[in-house]
């Protein structure tokens, strides 16, 4: 009997593979019946071919297999039971849930704020489109094989050299740095604060985009201005745009040439180490000083910007740098020192406060650093608290681990349990801190005195990842990292072990608890002293003997607009004279060079010491003869100026007082030495310098800076300050006074004036900035560590509610209590004591080394910080223990 011809296999099996199990037979049995009666009615070949159509009009949606939507609806379906097992635990243990949430919440809100500061400082000058090739020059120089300065200052003639000498340089921007002047439009005067000279390659390398005019020659011409638009808006009239100024002339200064209006620049952002209201063109600034300006290897005042080419080698272009040193400086013959320059990246100019003459926004990347380092303890100081108190809650969790694993759970599902409720609760942590953040962002931004906001982790980017997207990718790896450890302990227990009392591992939870305690009670005094130290050390310096008095000072800026002249003098001596008769004026003077302000610097200056020598440098300072009993600057030897040492022509004066470090840098052994020596520079021929008076050494700068060498010259300009000393208490009327008497004496000039104390103060805002950004967060460490604290002990008294009845029963108290259950906390609190202490003097050493005057390691902050912080942990134990010891004990005794 001959078999059934088959059906066409490769149907069959496509069958098997797509169709849906619980309906494969049906379908199956259906089709091979439809088979035989299609053979009966035309053949095997007919049959074979409607089999295939049969087969492809059972393929329904319904019947198509669907192999993971059980799976997923299982996986589905597990990921909600995990979610509300998790919630449960929250609920049902509030108090442990509610120290874990607001330590997690509290880190994840610090670490945010602190990565917002740390983003904006390290984000600056990104925007420039080919900013990884542009570099600046910075220059050292050196006189007998010592560094005598390392500035960001150099040479006109640089850049145009670098880029006719160097293929690798494929183009460079010059440009200097401008005072207050001011712009006159229809006879109403506006000053300008922030200005460059800026040469027509600037817009061209940077991105600054220009809103009207062509940044490709905007400033090519002498007479040529660029404003940005908020300077803009207060020289327009009523009705006007901004765009309507494009071509409008304006006054500056007394220049006896109009300025043209060429461009309208958008705002500078706030992170852009160049800040400018306004460009003027490099070629007025020619125009106005020479060509000098131009070539001069002499005149060190300038800032070069060169482009690279992205090929280039960096560490064999530096070495073309120093031949370049050699080449057009001849080791010392044209500038009076031997000159060698390198390369600075534009970002890292910001990051870099250690140049002298620096212009840019600058801030002490070491300080971002600390402050990044902060943030971080806290964050692991908040996730330590954490893993505590999930081990410390082990016997509790074991019962529950035990019971699931009877019931049939694998260790897999109890470990992805507790990864659950790991993530739930650090996720939801992360949210009611970014709200947080939200809310508290206003007051945060005025104390770093920043804008900063959450748009930052969008803005910045790393290797084109965006910084939001690499902050939650290291939060979803921390968070299952902190997580798996407990998981993995805490699913290894069995039923019979929780029955036996004998819970595996549990020896190891233990051993890194007390490592985790000891680490974050270390971390806390080494934030604790670090803090206290940097508080300290800016009160010190704000309080130190500057060696001059500036206490009721009033600075007014000098009549710019007034021609310097044969009448300035005489004329500034009457105004002296005027405003000194007022009762509660006490003395008028005048300098060039403000206390605060960087000196200019001269070298090539011959000592009678050693007259064979000509590389001496010497910061000088032009002053009026009043100075030294003004600010009551003390003299050592022969005398002060008097008014016939001032000349009509800065060319005529020859005398100088010198500071006792100018003393010791010319060779003289005392003060009476020098009296009546000359000082010769090089090149500015007769007269030279008669050193008429020694003073004591003053504190020009702030204590960050040690005291320089210093020539003090009695010179006038119509751009120096005038200097105003006031009765203690009569501030506001010296203001009125001042105002008055100077619009009598320099009618048309614009009256302007800030306290001195308070400029002078403002170089140690940085430090008070970080001391207040470190305080904050050292007590937000401070808290979380004795919140984790608190958590822990109350964990280990609940466990021993049962011997505490019972001790109580036989007559304890609650200091025998604390010794026998809070012995072992201290005991680690004290070990961390002992591992802080070092750090802290080390990292304090670190600090200070920095500051040239300073207190020193204090012993008191270490012994105080630590006997502070072992305090606060006691209180908290002797606390938790009274109210667990105050308990009914018959109430102990029925706790299970």
């Amino acid at each position: 009997m001959n078999s059934l011809p088959q059906t066409p296999g490769w149907v069959d099996r496509l069958l098997s593979r797509f169709c849906n199990p619980q309906l494969l037979e049906s379908i199956e049995g259906d089709l091979h019946e439809l088979f035989r009666e299609d053979i009966e009615k035309a053949g095997v070949a007919y049959a074979r071919r409607m089999y295939v159509l049969h087969a492809l009009s059972f393929l329904r949606y319904r019947s198509i297999r669907r192999k993971n939507r059980s799976k997923t609806h299982n996986n589905m379906n597990l990921i909600i039971n995990y979610l509300k097992i998790s919630l449960r635990d929250i609920r049902r243990n509030t108090t442990f849930s509610a120290i874990n949430i607001f330590g997690l919440v509290t880190g994840f809100a610090s670490l945010i704020l602190i990565l917002q500061f740390v983003l904006f400082e390290t984000g600056y000058d990104r925007f420039h489109e080919n900013g990884k090739n542009i570099y600046r020059i910075i220059n050292s120089r050196y006189q007998d094989g010592t560094l005598v300065q390392k500035g960001a200052i150099t040479y006109p003639m640089i850049g145009p050299a670098l880029e006719t000498d160097y293929a690798e340089v494929t183009g460079f921007t010059r440009l200097t740095v401008g005072g207050r002047t001011f712009i006159e439009r229809d006879e109403e005067l506006f000053m300008v604060e922030d200005y460059l000279w800026a040469d027509n390659n600037f817009l061209r390398i940077f991105n600054f985009p220009l809103l009207h005019g062509n940044n490709g020659n905007a400033l090519s011409e002498p007479g040529s201005l660029v404003i940005t638009e908020s300077y803009a808006e207060s020289l327009i009239k009523p009705g006007q745009t901004s765009a309507d100024l494009l071509g409008t002339t304006v006054k500056v200064n007394n220049w006896d040439f109009p300025v043209t209006i060429t461009g309208i620049a958008a705002d500078v952002t706030d992170r852009s180490h160049l800040q400018f209201d306004v460009l003027f063109s490099y070629q007025t600034f020619i125009r106005l000083a020479g060509e000098d300006a131009d070539n001069s290897r002499e005149w060190s005042d300038f800032y070069h910007y060169i482009v690279l080419d992205e090929k280039t080698n960096i560490p064999s272009f530096q070495s073309k740098l120093d031949e370049f040193g050699v080449t057009y400086f001849k080791n010392g013959e044209v500038s009076g020192a031997v000159e060698q320059f390198s390369l600075q990246a534009m970002h890292d100019i910001h990051l870099n406060p250690d140049l002298q003459y620096e212009y840019a926004q600058v801030t002490d990347g070491n300080f971002v650093r600390l402050i990044l380092f902060i943030g971080i303890l806290i964050m692991l100081i908040a996730w330590i608290n954490y893993i505590n108190i999930t081990t410390s809650r082990a016997l509790q969790r074991a019962r529950e681990v035990g019971i699931r694993k009877v019931l049939g759970a694998y260790r897999r599902q109890l470990i992805g349990q507790f990864l659950t409720e790991s993530m739930l609760v650090n996720v939801l942590s992360l949210i009611l801190a970014i709200v947080l953040v939200i809310i508290i962002q206003p007051v945060f931004n005025r104390l770093v005195a920043l804008p900063l906001s959450l748009s930052l982790f969008m803005e910045n980017s790393m290797s084109g990842l965006p910084y939001f997207a690499l902050f939650l990718s290291i939060f979803l790896a921390a968070v299952i990292l902190i997580g798996y450890y407990p998981a993995l302990l805490l699913s290894r227990f069995s039923l019979l072990e929780v029955i036996k009392g004998k819970i595996g591992k549990y020896g190891d939870m233990l051993k890194l608890r007390k490592v985790l305690v000891v680490g974050q009670f270390a971390a806390a005094l080494v934030l604790i002293s670090g803090s206290v130290a940097i508080y300290r050390q800016v009160e010190y310096m704000r309080q130190q003997d500057l060696g001059l008095d500036i206490s009721n000072n009033l600075v007014i800026h000098g009549p710019q607009l007034r021609g310097f002249d044969s009448t300035f003098i005489r004329d500034f001596s009457e105004f002296k004279n005027s405003l000194s008769n007022y009762a509660g004026i006490e003395s008028v003077t005048a300098t060039r060079h403000m206390l605060g302000d960087r000196l200019p610097k001269t070298f090539r200056i011959h000592s009678p010491m050693d007259p064979e020598r000509s590389d001496l440098g010497c910061n000088w300072m032009a002053v009026d003869h009043d100075f030294f009993t003004h600010f009551e600057v003390p003299l050592r030897a022969g005398r002060y100026f008097d008014w016939y040492d001032h000349h009509t022509n800065g060319d005529d004066v020859n005398t100088v007082i010198l500071n006792e470090s100018a003393l010791a840098l010319f060779g003289f052994e005392n003060a009476d030495q020098a009296i009546g020596e000359v000082l010769e520079i090089e090149g500015r021929g007769q007269p030279n310098f008669t050193i008429v008076g020694v003073v004591d050494n003053f504190h020009q700068q702030s204590l960050k800076k040690s005291i320089d060498p210093l020539m003090l010259l009695p010179f006038y300009s119509n751009s120096q300050f005038f200097v105003v000393n006031y009765a203690e208490g009569t501030a506001d009327r010296a203001v009125k006074l001042a105002r008055e008497t100077y619009a009598d004496f320099y009618p048309g000039n614009y009256f302007d004036y800030y306290f001195l104390e308070e400029s002078f103060n403002e170089q140690y805002q940085e430090d008070e900035r970080i001391g207040n950004l470190s305080a904050v967060f050292t007590l937000i460490a401070i808290v979380l560590a004795v919140t984790g604290l608190y958590g822990l002990v109350l964990i280990t008294l609940l466990k021993k509610t049962k011997e505490i009845g019972v001790r109580k029963v036989l007559g304890a108290n609650v200091i025998s209590l604390l010794g026998h259950y809070g012995k072992s906390f201290l005991t680690l609190i004290g070990m961390a004591l002992l591992i802080g202490l070092p750090v802290s003097y080390w990292g304090i050493l670190q600090f200070l080394q920095d500051y040239p005057y300073s207190r020193g390691v204090e012993a008191p902050v270490l012994i105080g910080a630590s006997a502070g912080l072992f305090l606060l942990c006691v209180v908290t134990i002797l606390f938790q223990t009274k109210r667990i010891a105050s308990n009914n004990p018959v109430e102990s005794l029925r706790a299970e």
